[in-house]
């Protein structure tokens, strides 16, 4: 199964989601703006509940989907 390991990125270009902590049931994740270009922007870290889609792991943060 995959899950979500803290210190990696996961998310297309257009939307990154860096994992900061990682317990059981939750994860904290900070959105990342502009990955890996000069102007790459941190933004406010929140806790979001992991749920189990069978063979990974999945998040919702806001109205993106994002797969481990």
């Amino acid at each position: 199964m995959r899950t979500f390991e803290v210190g990696k990125r996961y998310g297309e270009s257009a939307a990154v989601f860096e994992i900061t902590k990682r317990t059981a049931k939750t994860v904290t994740y900070a959105a990342i703006h502009h990955a890996g270009r000069y102007n790459e922007s941190r933004r406010e870290e929140k806790r979001v509940k992991v749920h189990d889609w069978g063979s990974r792991e999945v998040f919702f943060a806001g109205s993106e989907t994002v797969e481990a």
